[in-house]
């Protein structure tokens, strides 16, 4: 239904993923791409209950139908789970039970979780995997990355991605909607990340890969209309929605990071996983909040547009800059059981007043040029809600479960969970991040 062989052809030599298969009855066409590309040998194939019953049942009759070698295996529950996370103590159990299982692949049947769960263990094991999609939810399924809830701390650890991905487009069209609102919230971030990208390129030296850009606006394109076809399950807009993420995810491959999908709305998700689960607080699909995010930080850019250069005060804003060691201590009350997952990343994105002075003197400086940079892809807030609406996916933070004090501190301190330099960033050290992420926070509360 959907061909993205060429991405695969065209970028061989940076990717990892051989083949993609979009269409109905994908699970029985792709036995073929599976024998192809894992070695033969024993498969365990990683699931929850719920992604069992939805693919990896038709699974298991198609390999014992081929004579194929296979075990389940069950990714666990903790207490007081209702599904289970992409964490530590997951990735080794799974880890364990390939090693002592002998298998030469893992077969990861799910989205998030389950995929980045298989994914991780196997690349630690170098053995490789692939992935049935069961809900189009997030941009991983073709990234060489895995995201993990790491000593606290929701972090991305390099990894190798799926030799195979099969995305049968009955299931996952037929997937919780919630799901395919997180799948459309995680893509329609990518106009304002890739913001932040040039940002960060332009203001801190990171790698920008224009090749990677051409991916993701391939991606943007299977988009046009899709939006309000999907609360209908229309099998079209599915599928397109489905190849669009994983166009994302082959664009962070080819960029060799996960920059080119993941920016300050990505951190103020992850900051609300991060609290959730240590202070045992609601949270919601990861594409979900990135879309209030993104609406979040595609506000902060209309701010910063409208913003005159001239007024821009260097000196001040540098003599305002608190030490390292009293910021420290700030962090220490701030994130409280969090602080030593955070103090890692936090220290190094932290500036010196020599950088910060050579950083908004650059901002000064550069203005128009930075403006071309960050304009390329960037969306109003308005149009962004529009698509988010029209698809019926959550607008506001109270959608999300999250309290105003919570949402407030996800704006106002997810900067520090991460070295990765976004609109966030820029916002604080213009001393300006108070005073626009509380005029975001009024408009995206209730």
């Amino acid at each position: 239904m959907l061909n993205l062989n060429p991405y695969l052809t065209q970028f061989h030599d940076r990717l990892d993923t051989r083949s993609i298969r979009i269409e109905r009855d994908a699970i029985e066409h792709g036995l073929a791409d599976l024998k192809q590309h894992l070695p033969a040998g024993l498969w365990v194939m990683v699931v929850d209950e719920n992604t069992w019953r939805v693919a990896g049942e038709k699974l298991a009759s198609v390999l014992d139908t081929a004579g194929l070698h296979w075990v389940r295996w069950d990714v666990p529950l903790l207490d007081g789970e209702d599904h289970p996370m992409c964490d530590d103590v997951r990735v080794d159990a799974c880890q364990h039970v390939l090693e002592s299982s002998g298998a030469v692949a893992a077969i990861a049947v799910g989205s998030g979780t389950i995929n980045d769960v298989a994914k991780l263990s196997a690349f630690r094991l170098g053995i490789p995997m692939a992935c049935v999609g069961t809900a189009p939810s997030m941009n991983g399924f073709t990234s060489g990355i895995a995201a993990v809830l790491s000593q606290g701390v929701k972090t991305t650890i390099p990894c190798t991605a799926p030799k195979v991905v099969i995305a049968d487009v009955d299931v996952m069209a037929e997937s919780p909607a919630r799901m395919i609102q997180s799948g459309l919230g995680d893509l329609l971030s990518k106009p304002v990340s890739n913001s932040d990208w040039a940002l960060s390129a332009l203001l801190t030296g990171s790698h920008f890969s224009n090749e990677a850009m051409t991916i993701i606006e391939a991606g943007s394109e299977l988009l046009d209309d899709v939006a309000a076809k999907l609360p209908e399950r229309d099998r079209i807009a599915v599928a397109r929605l489905v190849g669009s993420l994983m166009l994302s995810g082959l664009a962070m491959s080819v960029a060799g990071s996960s920059s080119p999908a993941s920016g300050g709305e990505h951190l103020i998700s992850h900051f609300i996983d991060m609290t959730a689960h240590a202070y045992d607080l609601p949270y919601d699909f990861h594409g979900c909040q990135v879309g209030v995010g993104t609406l979040t930080t595609a506000f902060l850019y209309e701010k910063l547009k409208a913003l005159d250069p001239s007024k821009i005060d260097i000196e001040a804003r540098v003599a305002a800059l608190e030490p390292w060691e009293t910021y420290r201590s700030t962090l220490q009350v701030r994130f409280g059981v969090l602080f030593d997952a955070v103090e890692r990343h936090a220290e190094p994105g932290y500036p010196t007043p020599e950088l910060l002075t050579e950083r908004l003197q650059t901002v000064v400086a550069r203005w128009d040029e930075l403006m071309v940079g960050i304009s390329r892809t960037l969306r109003t807030e308005a149009s962004i809600e529009a698509e988010l609406r029209a698809a019926e996916c959550p607008l506001r933070f109270k959608d999300l479960g999250i309290d105003r004090e919570r949402a407030r501190a996800a704006i106002l301190h997810s900067k520090d969970i991460r070295n990765r330099y976004t609109i966030l960033h820029l916002s604080w050290e213009l001393g300006l991040l108070d005073e626009w992420g509380d005029e975001a926070l009024n408009l995206l509360w209730d």
